[in-house]
Order: C-alpha cells, then sequence, then structure tokens
C-alpha cells in the first residue's frame, strides 16, 4: 500500500462547487439564442418592407367604370305655398278660427238650438258645447225631452259634415257618490254615451263616433261660483273643422245626376 502522499484522491473526494458554478452558462446561451433569432426576423421584416412597390399598382384595364351620377337640383319654388290659413303650423282649416267658429254659430241659430249652446274653435276642430241642465237632470245620465229634441235637431248637420265626431263628457268639481255613478269619473262618461246612442240611431255612423269621460278634469272657468260650475258641467260635440258637402239640387235629384254609376 503506498504512502498516504502517493495516493489518488478518487471521485466521491472532489469537491462539487465547480458544477453549480457553471449552471448560469445554460441560461445565457438561451437568451443569446433568442437574441439572435430576433435579430434575423427583424432583418427579414426589414428586407421585404424595401422591396415593396413604392407607389399603388394601376387599376385593371378591362373593368369598365361607372358614369357620373348627375345631380339633379330641385326645384323647390314649382311648388307653390298653401294660401289657406291655419290654424297651427302643421294643420290647415278651411278658414280661420273667428270666421268658422261665427259660421258655426249662424247654422246653430238657424236650427232654434237655445242659448246654453256655446261654439268654441280649437285647433282644426270645433266644439259644440251643450250645457248639462239642457240634456239631463241633476245626477243623471238618461236624456231629457228637452235634450233629445236638441240632438234630434243637431244629428243631420253632424251626419253631413265628414270626419270623425268625439262626444265629451265633463263635471263639476263637486264629487259625488252614488251607487250607480261612485264618482264623477262613471257620470261624464255614461252622459256622452247615452248622447252616442241616440245620435247613432239619429243615423251617424258609429265608425265615426266615439265617447269619453273627462270628469272634472278640464273645466272652462276656474272658479268654485255656481256660475262657474254650470258651465263646467257640460257635453261637447267636438268634429273636425271641415264644411259639409253641398245639398243636391232638385233638379239633380229628379235626373239622378250626382249619383254613383
Amino acid at each position: 500500500m503506498p504512502p498516504p502522499w502517493q495516493r489518488r484522491p478518487t471521485t466521491s473526494t472532489l469537491p462539487q462547487g465547480d458544477d453549480d458554478q457553471e449552471i448560469w452558462l445554460l441560461s445565457y446561451s438561451d437568451m443569446v439564442t433568442l437574441l439572435f433569432a430576433v435579430f434575423v426576423m427583424l432583418l427579414a421584416i426589414t428586407t421585404v418592407k424595401d422591396q415593396l412597390p413604392k407607389t399603388p399598382p394601376p387599376p385593371a384595364q378591362d373593368v369598365p367604370s361607372l358614369p357620373a351620377v348627375e345631380q339633379v337640383p330641385i326645384e323647390r319654388d314649382l311648388v307653390p305655398p298653401d294660401p289657406r290659413p291655419r290654424l297651427n303650423p302643421d294643420q290647415v282649416a278651411v278658414e280661420s278660427p273667428e270666421a268658422l267658429g261665427r259660421r258655426w254659430r249662424d247654422r246653430l241659430t238657424a236650427l232654434g238650438v237655445p242659448e246654453g249652446v256655446r261654439v268654441r274653435v280649437q285647433q282644426n276642430r270645433v266644439g259644440i258645447e251643450i250645457g248639462d241642465a239642457i240634456l239631463f237632470a241633476s245626477g243623471q245620465a238618461e236624456l231629457s225631452r228637452e235634450g233629445r229634441w236638441l240632438l234630434a235637431r243637431l244629428a243631420p248637420l253632424i251626419v253631413a259634415t265628414p270626419g270623425d265626431l268625439l262626444v265629451e263628457g265633463h263635471t263639476d268639481s263637486v264629487p259625488i257618490a252614488t251607487a250607480r255613478f261612485p264618482s264623477n269619473w262613471e257620470l261624464s262618461a255614461a252622459r256622452a254615451a247615452s248622447v252616442v246612442r241616440l245620435l247613432v240611431e239619429a243615423g251617424l255612423p258609429a265608425g265615426r263616433i266615439a265617447a269619453i269621460g273627462y270628469a272634472d278634469t278640464r273645466p272652462v272657468s276656474p272658479g268654485s261660483d255656481p256660475a262657474s260650475r254650470a258651465r263646467n258641467r257640460r257635453v261637447t260635440l267636438s268634429i273636425q273643422a271641415e264644411e259639409p258637402p253641398p245639398a243636391p239640387s232638385p233638379a239633380s235629384r229628379a235626373t239622378g245626376a250626382g249619383s254613383p254609376p
């Protein structure tokens, strides 16, 4: 056996620190490889960009170009302005509200209606306001004898007037609470329905008429005195502001002129 100074160290006795100190070389080599790949890609992109044409290619010669559309100016002056008087900017009446109301008052006077019937023109509609004292008894919705007579006088004029008819029922602000009418809503609607029923029986087409109850929500007099409440209790016949068709002359009736073939 050789002496200790001549013995060779075995593998197990070598120091192990050198292997640990060289591990960073792996990470370093990976990073260098990635950087090299990035620079190669940048160089390739730059080379391709330099080879692209600087100007766009000319259009194909075989595709015909569409002709330009000629802009024709609109002659707005060709349409003359509407000379008829206007109640609102978007509504046209047959005549001015004052003349229209006066014409309808003359018609009602010629029919012999009482003074409690008033005419009110609003927008493009004419409202014939009839006090409830003429049509109904207090707290009732059945038409009185005078009310039936008045509506029978108005029915031919309303039937001859084109357009729709809206019958509006109104009450005063005094509440009502009965077994039939728990509130003014039921009373105003029932009175309007009674007027509608009689006008339909008089010949007005049912498709042209409707009934609505407003109760006390649309008063015409803001006061609470008896005279103001009496004015607010009313039924309004709201019809379109148009002239009724002219009545046929006796000669046309005799010869049948104007009748459809």
